[in-house]
């Protein structure tokens, strides 16, 4: 039996899959209007064609997520996303931020919320990949507009993570800052009774 935090990571991989796809086929065959008629032709049979639309959606993405946890699924959503879903502009970040990014690959978590040391200060940032020397390319973000900012290749001791949940970091960063003070202090009391041990990489 699936727990909930296994039924969201699965609807999560379905999603992944049936989106993209929905995305080509709503471009290429102007499917907007192919539902219109569609609810038009329900709309005597079903009480409320938007609940059952969407309710049909979400066990679509169970079916299909359950289907690519399987080895065969796996090997065939890789072919997808390299012939297909990549080539969709925003798909790798919308991957990342649902906890499929490069770091995922290598055993930690997709995208990690850090302080990055730039000059004499530190700044909020976002660890993207690390490298095969050890760097780690880190992603400045900007205020009150965290989707833009700059690159930067850090070495491992130039930047501290934060144990905090990626959304809210970049509320925080939206909010010029508001809220960053309470994540910090609450990561050194969380330090000071549980020192880390990990390599950069993993999640704490």
């Amino acid at each position: 039996m699936l727990r909930l935090g296994q039924l969201q990571r699965v609807l999560l991989d379905g999603a992944m899959v049936v989106l993209p796809i929905g995305a080509i086929v709503l471009l290429v065959l102007a499917i907007l209007r192919k539902m219109e008629d569609a609810s038009e032709f329900l709309a005597g049979r079903v009480q409320h064609p938007v609940l059952t639309a969407a309710v049909l959606l979400a066990l679509l993405c169970l079916v299909i997520g359950l289907l690519v946890r399987s080895a065969p699924g796996r090997a065939a959503r890789r072919v997808l996303e390299r012939k297909i879903f990549e080539q969709i502009p925003g798909y790798r970040l919308a991957k990342a931020l649902t906890g499929d990014g490069p770091l995922a690959d290598h055993g930690g978590r997709a995208i990690r919320p850090a302080l990055a040391a730039i000059e004499e200060g530190q700044c909020p940032a976002l660890v993207m990949e690390e490298l095969a020397d050890g760097r780690l390319l880190v992603f400045v973000p900007g205020t009150p507009a965290p989707m833009s900012g700059a690159l930067y290749v850090f070495a491992p001791d130039k930047v501290t993570y934060l144990d905090v949940p990626l959304l809210l970091f970049i509320k925080v960063i939206s909010s010029w800052g508001l809220g960053l003070r309470e994540i910090i202090e609450a990561q050194k009391e969380t330090d000071a009774r549980h020192p880390r041990t990990d390599r950069p990489m993993r999640g704490a």
